[in-house]
């Protein structure tokens, strides 16, 4: 990044980085340093603590915004280490001589010439690709030997040295790009259920047909689905361009061992876009053409990527900003202040010097040269053809090796004969679980892989594999010995330690490692009884018993309750709305069905105090009119009590006409009266009107002041289509009125409030369930279709035929059914079963099966009240009163 003459703004605490280092070190570099932000400033280097008006204000100013990682990047500019061939300090030392190993007579010279090899000297990027081919050529004619054995156990000795496995991608692969030199495969996965877990990068070395690293969760996954070239390769094949995250752009080192994979530079410049951009990467892999919309003709910027993060908002720069392109166009472009919107990759010229851009309209390609910003068409022998390329020549590192990819596989074909030399499938869902499942260290490692459509197994980086007894061959087919991330060593030849279960694993691994969390878990699972993770591999496939699901239905109702209630109980408070909703829905529910304690339980829930007013004080109305005094009374103390200090600014008519309606039900009339005067004053100065007005109606209704609660909505006719509720608030209430069987409210309401066009489709299934198949027609037969079998099943209700009981009781046919989605969800790739679970939960419930409910919801994540919560309490809603509305 070059600073010399630029003013530079530093704002924030960085971390063990004073101001005044930090201010030396860039006033080294030559550039003027200041702590606050003006139209002068020429960048800002802005820790995360930085509030976020001092960010918004350079954003608007068309200032690019680097974090503390660019500045350390940066401050160490001249220090950072240049990107080398692999080889380091060894270099200066021979190993051994390849011409000797090359021409070495039979195996037992080669064993001869390493013993005497200085293995100290050892560099995996000069040395082990001819040494691998030598002991390859020698197993043809010799099978594995003592030289292989005593190669691969020095190999194995090496600090870089980790036995792989190639199952890193937890959903499809999208996109895939060769490295320039041939050696390497990248192949790039998006993200699944949890967008934040994201996807993965898996480096394969193309001659060994092996991947040799994954770099794993990476933010958002990979690229896009059916988006071309997310994946970019640098020139010398060290770096590695993607687009990740949904609109990021960023570079990632090819190698990383890391478990979380973070990108060594990042810019975001699309305004928070909503697919990838159109991007190139320079051959030096430190910079980045992106389109975006800017003031420049091109729309589109060079943003730097050395090191750390970059936020900009091209659109605010000036159109002289050294990240755009240039202001002109040539002359006979079209018009002058036309621009050009970049329809197709650009290309990079081999050193980097200029860009090649496409113009459609003109058909012809137009260069921007980088030093001076001048823009003009590009001539036959300055084009893209003469830039396509990698900045230089570069040899072929595949071996000749051919390379397919596909979104569930990958195959490599021996140069020779065609032959396959090795083939993955991923996805693949072995009947059973996992070896380690439902614990976060191994998640995070990824130790378990499936050897074949029946078997899981598990691998560690020391060598020791769980896998039936046997099997050598197909686990040499998918593991490698991965030398520095980049180079694949045949397990076959050695050093690998297979062992039938993970109590033998824990043994071999020891208390290093992930040895200490074997031995954990083992205990941990034998303590449970789970004989599938301490027994011989294969055992786990009976855990299943005979594969039977669901499971017999002895859930209630009660439990479901439970569940739900359980559910919310370590959210954290930013999703305290949502809980104080649901579990006042939940006690409102238990109270119509006459069950106090259990009302009284999810009201002690409740986290927010005021919330718990309203709530409490429903279930009191609820409950007196239920004839239920003295229960109604105990939950109205709480609700009287704090009444007063519940009101805030927003939620007056709620607080104000649950607690009327509470005090009308227990007899107290004047206090009523008082209370609902106030609701009433309340309804039209807040926003959102009609959800205070049906709040007081609700309530008026509740308790028994119907005339009242039908005066709130009815209005003169020329008043009406200005004062109609918002489906969101009107479709509960009239479920609520179909549900309590206040049918000549509902038609009233339907009347004076909801047109035709606009009534809820999920007032079908009540209706039919209440017999009621003229209704069917009068009120919806205008708005939606209604199947035949809808009408019939009114009329035999209507005739005598039984309701449908809730909870309904699942039959043969529904079991059926249910078995057969969840067996289709044990195919489905684990990353991508959230949103199957949630519909087979729902399922589930509708036929009454709370068994395979509760069962189910274990499967879902429990951090997130879009996830397991939410499955929870739809699903008790679909249970208990026959649709997937939260209760009035």
């Amino acid at each position: 990044m070059e600073l010399r003459g630029r003013t530079v703004a530093l704002t924030g605490r960085f971390p063990n980085l004073s101001h005044a280092t930090a201010k030396a070190g860039l006033e080294a570099l030559g550039a003027r340093v200041s702590s606050s932000v003006s139209a002068k400033t020429d960048l800002v280097f802005a820790a995360h603590d930085v509030a976020g008006h001092k960010i918004g204000k350079a954003s608007t100013l068309g200032i690019p915004i680097y974090d503390a990682e660019a500045l350390r990047a940066v401050l160490n500019e001249a220090a950072e280490r240049a990107p080398g061939d692999g080889i380091g300090a060894a270099a200066a030392r021979i190993f051994a001589d390849h011409e000797s190993m090359t021409s070495a007579s039979d195996p037992a010279a080669l064993l001869d010439l390493l013993r005497e090899a200085d293995w100290t000297a050892f560099a995996a990027e000069r040395d082990l690709p001819p040494l691998r081919d030598r002991l390859l050529s020698f197993e043809r004619t010799h099978g594995i030997t003592e030289a292989h054995r005593f190669a691969t156990g020095r190999i194995r000795g090496l600090d870089g040295t980790r036995l792989q496995h190639p199952y890193g991608h937890i959903t499809e692969i999208e996109s895939s790009a060769l490295s320039p030199c041939g050696r390497y495969l990248a192949t790039g996965s998006w993200g699944g259920d949890d967008y934040h877990r994201g996807g993965a990068l898996q480096i394969w070395e193309v001659a060994s047909g092996r991947c040799v690293n994954v770099l794993d969760r990476i933010e958002g996954g990979v690229g896009w689905p059916d988006y071309e070239d997310v994946i970019q390769w640098s020139a010398d094949s060290t770096r590695i361009g993607l687009a990740y995250d949904t609109n990021q752009i960023g570079v990632f080192d090819p190698f990383d061992s890391a478990t979380y994979t973070y990108p060594l530079a990042s810019a975001s410049v699309t305004d928070g876009g909503s697919r990838p951009p159109e991007w190139t990467l320079a051959p030096d892999g430190r910079r980045a053409f992106i389109r975006a919309g800017c003031a420049g003709t091109i729309q589109g910027c060079v943003v730097p990527l050395d090191a750390g993060g970059l936020y900009w908002l091209p659109g605010y720069a000036s159109p002289s900003h050294p990240y755009l392109l240039g202001e002109t166009l040539p002359e006979d472009f079209r018009e002058k202040g036309d621009e050009l919107w970049p329809e197709n990759r650009a290309t990079w010229s081999p050193d980097g010097s200029r860009l090649y851009i496409y113009d459609h309209r003109h058909r012809r390609n137009l260069v921007a040269d980088l030093a001076t910003r001048r823009i003009s068409w590009a001539t036959g022998e300055d084009g893209p053809k003469a830039a396509a390329g990698s900045g230089g020549p570069v040899t072929d590192r595949s071996g000749g090796v051919r390379v397919q990819v596909g979104s569930t596989g990958v195959t490599f074909r021996r140069p020779d004969t065609g032959g396959l030399l090795a083939e993955f499938e991923f996805l693949r869902e072995p009947p059973g679980p996992r070896l380690f499942e439902d614990d976060y260290v191994f998640e995070e490692q990824n130790v378990n892989f499936p050897l074949d459509d029946r078997t899981w197994c598990a691998a560690f980086e020391e060598g020791v594999v769980i896998a039936p007894p046997d099997r050598e061959e197909e686990l040499d087919a998918v593991l490698t010995w991965s030398v520095d991330r980049r180079f694949g060593w045949p397990v076959r030849w050695g050093g690998l330690d297979v062992v039938p279960d993970a109590r033998t694993a824990a043994e071999r691994l020891g208390d290093d490692g992930l040895g200490f969390f074997v031995q954990e878990y083992v205990e941990r699972q034998a303590a449970a009884g789970a004989e599938y993770a301490t027994g011989a591999v294969g055992a786990h496939a009976a855990a299943q018993g005979d594969g039977a699901w669901p499971p017999p239905n002895t859930a209630t109702l009660d439990d479901l309750f439970s569940a739900a209630r359980d559910s919310v109980s370590a959210l954290g408070d930013n999703w305290k709305f949502a809980v104080n909703e649901s579990l006042g829905d939940a006690a409102r529910l238990r109270a119509r069905r006459g069950e106090a304690e259990g009302a009284a339980e999810l009201l002690a829930a409740v986290p927010d105090a005021d919330e718990r007013v309203v709530a409490s004080a429903h279930v009191a109305t609820i409950l007196a009119r239920a004839g239920r005094s003295e229960q109604a009374r105990a939950a109205f103390d709480f609700a009287q009590a704090g009444a007063e200090s519940a009101l805030g600014p927003y939620n007056v008519a709620r607080v104000t006409s649950a607690i009327a309606g509470a005090h009308h039900a227990l007899g107290d009339t004047a206090a009523a009266d008082a209370w609902f005067a106030r609701a009433r004053d309340a309804i039209e100065p807040e926003t959102n009107a009609w959800q205070n007005r049906l709040a007081v109606i609700w309530a008026l209704t509740e308790c028994g002041r119907v005339d009242e609660a039908r005066s709130l909505w009815t209005f003169p006719e020329e008043e009406r289509r200005f004062n109609r509720p918002n489906g969101i608030y009107s479709e509960a209430w009239l479920l609520c009125l179909l549900n309590t069987d206040r049918l000549d409210l509902a038609e009233e309401f339907l009347a004076a409030c909801v047109p035709p066009r606009d009534r809820p489709s999920s007032m079908i299934k009540p209706l039919v369930e209440l017999g009621r198949p003229d209704l069917l027609r009068s009120w919806l037969a205008d708005s939606w279709y209604i199947p035949d079998e809808d009408y019939e099943r009114a009329q035999a209700i209507a005739d005598g035929a039984p309701s449908r009981s809730l909870p309904p009781t699942p039959t043969d046919e529904d079991v059926a059914a249910l078995a057969e989605a969840h067996a289709e969800l044990l195919r489905t790739p684990r990353a991508k079963r959230g949103r199957p679970t949630e519909e087979l939960i729902e399922k589930a419930a509708d036929c009454g099966h709370l068994s395979a409910v509760l069962d189910l919801l274990g499967n879902l994540p429990a951090g997130n009240f879009n996830d397991r919560p939410k499955a929870a309490f739809s699903a008790l809603w679909r249970a208990a009163t026959g649709h997937y509305h939260a209760p009035w």
